[in-house]
């Protein structure tokens, strides 16, 4: 091809595809926009009659066997229908792009040209402020000419884009440093011969975004990981392993790195393969399980407002139809004389009330008249609503777990506590800007031990290290450090128990992305294919695959598990014991009245008559009584 040499792009099934659909859009843009040829852009215009090299171009176009007017006239898609470009019947990505040779005295920005047409460099306002890029052509006998897509307002996929991006990495050697102090998103697995092989959901998914290469790059594992002269310019090993890929000691460092303004700043990230959520974490202590806690779960459902609301709409109602009913009773007397209070009478009625709540259904005597029918109406409503409202959370409510309390709830709390708050060195500065109220201690590790020492009183982690501290990684690491004589005894805290008594307390305090750094030579095309392998969801099945690696909470199940761990499983004989009690306990006062009547009976003259009681009608044998029969010969009995 005459701008740049020939060039043969080989692919495998993902590149063909892109390189397919790129060029059937950009096919059908070609023919509205070259019906007619373009000076290109002002900011780098085509050669043209007025440029100093346009004759010298023409004549060494000739001697090269191309036509003179080859990407000297303007913006056009030269290479349409041409064989010798590889475009016989326009079948590759540029083929109908349009693209020219341009001036190299006005492409480049001129600043002091820009300054004095009143401009900033990048502004709009003089074309010396702006320009488009231009590639060097290769064809031999031109030598300082340039050619431009850009200028013509097309991509060059002629020797850049996804030629030039899968060229830079395919077949390359990656130098890789690679650690796995935090598993489990990189770890090293120990396979059957005994050697050490790395894995994890981060690892294994840069390894197979490497599959978008063809041929696939080779990946070659630095021993160790930062260098000591990167270690003695950074603390942090892992901001040191950044400083090594930016002055090329390796290609890009493979962990679980939080992209923060300082490390940016030394490399390019590639794209961000998950987010990190930042917490505080507290001390704090398991509360036990009381009687009192149990006896109070079955009514949680309601609050004592909304407990309250329901005993005084019984109570109305109970006082509504013992007044009816007293009324009804001597309809030729006045209603005000039968309005005696009666406390045996109004107790009655109030029981009858509440057991038919509690049974879930009314009794009442709908079929006595209109008046009665919409009390039975307005009593099953509301049974209906109340009891299904009580039912729908109940099950949740009766669980009854052991939790942790301490004394703070938030970062809000802590701040009025005057409550030190370590951060790890990465994300101290971001911290200290964005919550300027809070006292922050930099710390350079993220062991919960600096609490228990009284460097502070809580410390910020994120969830995935939350999820190794109760896992037990800290508190292994911790008494590692005191064989190795790193830490001392009282230093590392060993007696600890896998730092169950930590908790995370508030909401997410801040979040940060993590990915890779990566070399400026294999940034774009690094970039490229993670983002095709996160579309693809490549680092999902990546998490499923290594679900062994993830930590196990090691805690009591009051901290490691939650309710919604436990909605699958069944109340236990614990978690109902509030409702037995309660239950016995009714029972329970059952039997003492019974045992009252008794003796009250014993002791006391009975009358042979009441005055105000009518006998209960005798039932014939296997005659049945209706429940509203029953209890309107219980009311006569008083009445």
């Amino acid at each position: 091809m005459g701008r740049g040499g020939s060039v043969d792009i080989s692919r495998n099934g993902s590149l063909a595809f892109s390189v397919t659909s790129m060029k059937r859009a950009l096919a059908c843009s070609a023919f509205l926009l070259l019906s007619s040829a373009g000076p290109g852009s002002p900011e780098c215009p085509c050669i043209s009659q007025s440029s100093g090299s346009y004759n010298l171009t023409r004549s060494q176009l000739l001697a090269a066997g191309f036509p003179a007017d080859y990407g000297t006239a303007g913006c056009q898609a030269y290479d349409s229908i041409m064989a010798s470009s590889g475009c016989a019947a326009s079948e590759r990505g540029f083929c109908q792009n349009a693209w020219c040779y341009v001036d190299m005295a006005f492409c480049p920005i001129d600043q002091s040209r820009c300054e004095k047409a009143g401009g900033l460099e990048g502004s709009g306002v003089s074309p010396f402020c702006r320009s488009r890029t231009a590639h060097p052509s290769t064809l031999h006998g031109l030598p300082g000419v340039f050619y431009s897509y850009e200028t013509c307002g097309f991509m060059n996929q002629y020797d850049t884009n996804l030629t030039q991006v899968v060229k830079r990495v395919a077949g390359h050697v990656i130098r890789v440093a690679a650690d796995d102090s935090f598993p489990p998103w990189v770890v090293k697995r120990s396979m059957l011969g005994g050697q050490k092989e790395w894995s994890g959901p981060s690892y294994d998914f840069f390894v197979e975004a490497l599959d978008a290469f063809h041929p696939r790059p080779i990946v070659s594992i630095v021993p160790g990981w930062a260098t000591a002269g990167s270690r003695k310019i950074f603390a942090n090993s892992y901001t040191a392993c950044v400083h090594d890929v930016a002055v090329g000691n390796f290609d890009m460092c493979v962990g679980d790195f939080w992209i923060t303004p300082e490390r940016n700043q030394l490399v390019t990230f590639l794209p961000a393969v998950r987010q990190d959520f930042l917490y505080l974490v507290v001390p704090a202590k398991l509360e036990g399980v009381t009687i009192w806690t149990r006896l109070n779960r079955p009514f949680l459902p309601f609050t004592p407002d909304g407990w309250l609301g329901v005993a005084a709409f019984l109570s109305g109602m109970s006082v509504l139809l013992w007044l009816v009913r007293l009324c009804e009773s001597r309809p030729e007397g006045a209603c005000a004389e039968r309005c005696t209070w009666r406390l045996a009478e109004l107790g009655q009625f109030h029981f009858n009330v509440w057991h038919d709540f509690l049974l879930g259904e009314s009794s009442h005597e709908a079929e006595k008249g209109p008046a009665h029918k919409f009390f039975s109406l307005a009593f099953a409503f509301f049974i209906l609503v109340t009891i299904a409202s009580y039912t729908a959370s109940l099950a949740s409510m009766l669980v009854v777990e052991k939790h942790t309390v301490g004394d703070i709830s938030s970062l809000d709390d802590a701040v009025l506590k005057g409550v030190p708050i370590c951060v790890p060195t990465v994300v101290f500065k971001t911290f200290r800007n964005v919550f300027p109220q809070a006292t922050f201690v930099e710390v350079a590790g993220y062991s919960p031990r600096v609490i228990l020492s009284g460097t502070c009183g809580a410390i910020v982690l994120s969830q995935a290290l939350i999820e190794n501290m109760h896992g037990g990684m800290f508190v292994k690491e911790d008494c590692e450090a005191v064989k190795s004589g790193i830490l001392t005894e009282a230093e590392a805290h060993c007696d600890r128990e896998n730092d169950c008594q930590f908790q995370r307390v508030g909401d997410v305090l801040w979040s940060t992305p993590l990915s890779f750094p990566v070399s400026e030579s294999l940034a774009h095309s690094l970039s490229w294919a993670f983002t095709l392998a996160l579309s693809e969801g490549v680092f999902e099945q990546k998490k499923r695959a290594n679900k062994d690696v993830f930590p196990a909470c090691r805690c009591e199940e009051g901290i490691g598990q939650s309710k919604a761990d436990r909605k699958n499983e069944g109340l236990s004989l614990a978690d109902l014991s509030g409702t037995i009690f309660i239950s016995c306990f009714l029972m329970l006062l059952g039997l003492v009245s019974l045992a009252g009547v008794r003796l009250w009976e014993k002791f006391s003259p009975r009358p042979e008559e009441h005055s105000n009681c009518k006998p209960l009608e005798h039932t014939p044998p296997g005659e049945k009584v209706t429940r509203a029969e029953l209890h309107n010969a219980r009311i006569d009995s008083i009445l």
